[in-house]
Formats: structure tokens, C-alpha cells, sequence
């Protein structure tokens, strides 16, 4: 009775003295440079011109590497807080931005708009295209975005194959349906991925939380309906416990893929 009396009375105090907190319940808006190839000593960054003082101010980008590529990351925006007190700059200033990338023979200074000038939870993912000297919109070139399907379709093939097989599954046409659901699953995950543009690890991995769910459900209609070697209690076993296997494995082998 003592000890809740004593919370009751601690609770009481904690309402009577309100304190004010600031807090973000997502990342802020960011800019992704996706890089592959160029020398090992490329630098990018935003240059930042007052077209009425040009005045400058730079950017350092953040590089983050991953298999096969580069990420150059940025995080913020262009709002007069932030023109004022961290980049030095005046409030009302009309900024114009430039990429600036060098390295061992790359020297470029590239326009630079859409830049967020507020917080909206803004996001923008380029690739960065070293020998034509451009910025291009999204991941490129196609096989980049194929190889990504290929590598993300081939770890869950493995892994759930793996499982499929361990539960007992022997006949051509259970393995049949078993690679068209993985197929279907798969290919419509892959499709919304590359549509949210994820260049954080941070939203990749909290999509994958929210989608995973649905693709259980899926597999689990599809299989129980079409999958005839077993019970389909026995198949409902498999669905979860591959996609728990294959859910585990990628989180822990996450690094090893671009994103």
C-alpha cells in the first residue's frame, strides 16, 4: 500500500510540474547520393551561394559504404533556422545549390535543386553518374535495380528452400508452387521497395517490419491452397516459421546487401 501511495504521489508531482520537450518521431528530410565507381578519395558535397551576397557555404555529405556502391547522405533542410544558425547565413537569403564532387581526376560542380526548405519529412535519393558528368533521378543504371532484386530474391529462395526442404517437401510439384509464391511474394515487395526510394537503413529495415506480415499472409493462402503433398496444418508451420527464418537471417546478413 506504501509503495503505491508513494507512486500515486510521485505521478501527482510529475503532472504539476510540466516541462517543455522538443522530440522527432522520424528521420529529418535527407539527400542520398548513390555513387558506384569514381576514385576511392571522392569527396561530395552541397555548396550553398546567396545569390545576393554570395556569400558560400559548404556542406560536408556523410559517406556511408555498402556492397558494390557508395551512399553520400545528407540530413536537413533550408529553412531560415537553419540558414541562420548553421550555415551562417541570412535568413531570407535566395539560395542557389550546387553538388561539388572531387576526387583523383572527377571534379564536378553540378546544379542542385529540390532541396527541402522546411521540415516535411522530405526525402531524395540521386545517383551521382561520374563519366557523363550528371545527376540522375532514383537509382540507376536498370541492372543496378535488377541485381538488387536478384541478390534479395536468391537469400530468400535459399533460406526458406532450406526450411521447405527440412519439413519434408519432396515432390516436383510442391516445389513448383513453393518457387511461383516466392516469385509472386517477392517480386511485388521488390516493386514497392524500389517505389519508396529507401536510401536509409533505418526506413529499409522498418519497411520490411510493416510488409513482412503481408507477405506471411500471402504465402500462407497461397501455399495452404496449392500445396497438396501435406496437411495443410503442417504447410501453415512451414509458411511461418520460413518467413521467421528468412525474416532473422536477412536482419542479421543485412550488411552484406546493398540497400
Amino acid at each position: 500500500m506504501k509503495r503505491f501511495l508513494a507512486a500515486a504521489f510521485t505521478a501527482l508531482l510529475v503532472l504539476a510540474f510540466p516541462i517543455t520537450a522538443l522530440a522527432n518521431s522520424a528521420e529529418p528530410p535527407s539527400l542520398t547520393i548513390l555513387v558506384r565507381g569514381g576514385p576511392e578519395d571522392l569527396d561530395v558535397s552541397i555548396q550553398l551561394t546567396d545569390a545576393q551576397s554570395k556569400q558560400v557555404s559548404d556542406i560536408q555529405l556523410e559517406l556511408k559504404k555498402r556492397p558494390f556502391t557508395r551512399y553520400y547522405q545528407w540530413y536537413g533542410d533550408l529553412s531560415p533556422w537553419m540558414l541562420e544558425f548553421r550555415y551562417d547565413m541570412p535568413p531570407d537569403a535566395q539560395v542557389e545549390a550546387a553538388l561539388v564532387a572531387r576526387g583523383q581526376g572527377v571534379h564536378l560542380v553540378l546544379p542542385l535543386d529540390g532541396l527541402p526548405t522546411w521540415y516535411t519529412g522530405y526525402s531524395r535519393l540521386l545517383t551521382l553518374d561520374i563519366p557523363n558528368g550528371r545527376l540522375l533521378e532514383g537509382e540507376h543504371p536498370l541492372w543496378w535495380v535488377a541485381l538488387k532484386f536478384l541478390l534479395r530474391l536468391g537469400s530468400t529462395l535459399l533460406i526458406e528452400g532450406v526450411v521447405f526442404w527440412r519439413f519434408g517437401y519432396r515432390q516436383k510439384e510442391s516445389w513448383f508452387d513453393f518457387l511461383v509464391t516466392n516469385l509472386i511474394t517477392q517480386a511485388g515487395l521488390n516493386l514497392f521497395l524500389f517505389g519508396q526510394q529507401l536510401e536509409t537503413h533505418s526506413i529499409f529495415i522498418m519497411v520490411l517490419l510493416f510488409a513482412e506480415p503481408v507477405i506471411f499472409l500471402l504465402e500462407l493462402l497461397l501455399l495452404c491452397t496449392f500445396v497438396k503433398e501435406k496437411k495443410k496444418l503442417v504447410t501453415a508451420a512451414f509458411t511461418f516459421a520460413a518467413n521467421l527464418a528468412s525474416l532473422t537471417l536477412g536482419w542479421i546478413f543485412i550488411v552484406l546487401f546493398p540497400l
